[in-house]
């Protein structure tokens, strides 16, 4: 019996494709992982909300000593966090796909989000351009402020139909070099809750 011709070209086109690299990362993003982020970005924001919900100026500004941020101070932290992440998921996923490179030079998921915990292995002062100024007069205007840019990451995360896996950008610190943006975005969830650890201390 004859194999029909079109059947024969489709079997030579499929021995000629290149496999896949296993050494090379090649997640993909999937609706579980846009509802883990939904769910863990909007969690820690009303975590925080609540925690400061009660405080007056004087307790949302008191330092305990001067190497101890204030409520205040951790806040606008967390801004300036969330303002950083959201440009870069914002510019990076207006880009092409960047090249498949390998998969040892990631973390992985769990891994990242160990970062909540602060112990001496990951225990760090924060780099100078997260550092916070004093660029909040009143409570209210901050937490409007944090509510603004976290809600932009959380309609981000909602709307995107890019693959956040197939983008990454370089991890600043730690024992890998990559972070995919989905990475990235579990960063901020574990970040926020690292803080939450601290102003259950105020």
């Amino acid at each position: 019996m004859r194999t029909p011709l079109l059947l024969n070209i489709l079997l030579v086109c499929t021995l000629c494709q290149p496999k896949a690299d296993p050494e090379l990362y090649s997640r993909s993003w999937t609706d579980a992982d846009r509802t883990y982020l939904l769910a863990g970005l909007d969690s820690t924001l009303n975590m925080i909300l609540e925690k400061v919900a009660g405080m007056d100026e004087d307790q949302w500004n008191r330092q305990s000593d001067p190497n101890r941020w204030s409520a205040a101070l951790i806040v606008e932290h967390l801004i300036t966090h969330d303002e950083l992440f959201y440009r870069e998921v914002r510019v990076l996923t207006g880009l092409p796909e960047m090249p498949p490179v390998p998969d040892s030079l990631f973390s992985t998921d769990d891994r990242i989000l160990s970062y909540s915990e602060i112990n001496d292995r990951n225990r760090g002062t924060a780099p100078s351009y997260l550092e916070p100024l004093g660029r909040w007069c009143t409570k209210e205007d901050a937490l409007n402020a944090y509510s603004r840019v976290r809600n932009a990451l959380i309609r981000f995360v909602q709307t995107t139909d890019k693959d956040l896996r197939r983008y990454y950008t370089s991890s600043g610190r730690g024992p890998t070099q990559y972070r995919d943006l989905h990475q990235l975005l579990l960063i901020s969830i574990s970040h926020t809750a690292r803080h939450y650890e601290q102003l259950l201390g105020h």
